[in-house]
């Protein structure tokens, strides 16, 4: 079937790649409960149409073991079975920069996954040509790696949250827990670090830290024990 003839949302070759290129950032819209339904709907198509197409490409034993229910990818029981397809797709994925880890995961009588954690900074463009969203039978979820916070000292404080930054950045930066004090002309944010969780991390030698802003910009950092 020719692409041009294919509904809009079935001419994409990730789910990661339709969102990107239809701007789609949510799913859930209770607002507006006929836009999330066809998101939904939507969303549902395109994986059955990238499995179907995936199908046409397995052997025809892993054809049939789908067909018959005794892929093992339909179980947390074919956990032993699937090991040596796992390590198969992790062996190629291993000289791609952009890969940072890549496990097998299930649940009690759940399907078997295929995940693989990318750099945070790599999209779809960067690995769409290499992960596929099915390898021989199991599924492939992609997610980014998740930075880890900084430590917060008073050496990096002047890096982290640097005089000019805004208000907002921030708030954005370590939180929106701060007790505010209004001066003349300033306004300085008291944060006391043993509030949960602490963005970012924390020297424990630093009790607090008040942020000072004038004109709406950082002009200075002030430290208690």
């Amino acid at each position: 079937m020719f692409d041009f003839l294919k509904p809009r949302h079935l001419r994409y070759r990730s789910v990661e790649e339709w969102r990107e290129r239809e701007n789609i950032t949510s799913f859930w819209h209770p607002g507006n409960p006929g836009l999330e339904a066809r998101l939904q709907r939507h969303l549902t198509q395109l994986r059955e149409h990238l499995w179907k197409r995936h199908l046409k490409h397995l052997s025809r034993d892993e054809r049939e073991q789908v067909k018959e229910g005794t892929h093992p990818s339909l179980s947390h029981k074919g956990f032993e079975m699937a090991k040596p397809i796992f390590e198969e797709f992790r062996s190629q994925l291993a000289g791609h920069a952009f890969v940072e880890e890549a496990t097998m995961v299930t649940q009690h009588m759940k399907p078997i996954i295929f995940r693989v954690k990318v750099a945070r900074d790599a999209t779809w463009r960067v690995w769409q040509e290499h992960i596929p969203p099915f390898y021989r039978g199991f599924e492939v979820v992609v997610t980014r790696a998740v930075n880890s916070k900084p430590e917060l000292t008073r050496e990096s404080a002047d890096k982290l949250i640097p005089n000019g930054m805004t208000e907002a950045q921030v708030y954005a930066h370590l939180g929106t827990n701060a007790r505010v004090t209004l001066g003349k002309d300033v306004k300085s944010l008291t944060y006391l670090f043993h509030f949960p969780p602490p963005p970012p991390k924390v020297d424990p030698k630093v009790g607090s830290m008040t942020v000072v802003i004038s004109k709406g910009v950082v002009v200075d950092r002030q430290f208690g024990e």
